[in-house]
């Protein structure tokens, strides 16, 4: 049988009382897992969620984006390896995004 504080006294909890209050955490738990259920299954939510993420990505390198071209003339092999990093930046970001979502 539980105990909780009336006052300044701790009287035991009838088995009614406990009950409610198991009642009222278990409601609780369920409101929690319904909500984080419906935020994982709306699709169309998280499809934009994970879009904006990677236009914030995107930028956050706007300065490397501006000097590519004339980068790419003068040394090829570096702003192929810029644009490849900066592709798999892109999706390793979306892809711990939708894996921890």
């Amino acid at each position: 049988m539980s105990t909780t504080k009336n006052g300044a006294h701790r009287e035991p909890m009838s088995d009614t009382e406990t009950l409610r209050v198991d009642l009222e955490e278990t409601r609780q738990h369920l409101a929690d897992t319904v909500q984080e259920l419906s935020r994982r299954l709306n699709v169309p939510h998280r499809v934009k969620e994970t879009a904006g993420q990677a236009g914030q990505k995107m930028k956050e390198v706007p300065g490397a984006m501006k000097d590519l071209p004339a980068m790419s003339k003068r040394h090829p092999k570096a702003a192929a390896a810029a644009i490849g990093g900066t592709a798999v930046a892109v999706g390793v970001g979306a892809w711990m995004a939708r894996r921890h979502s």
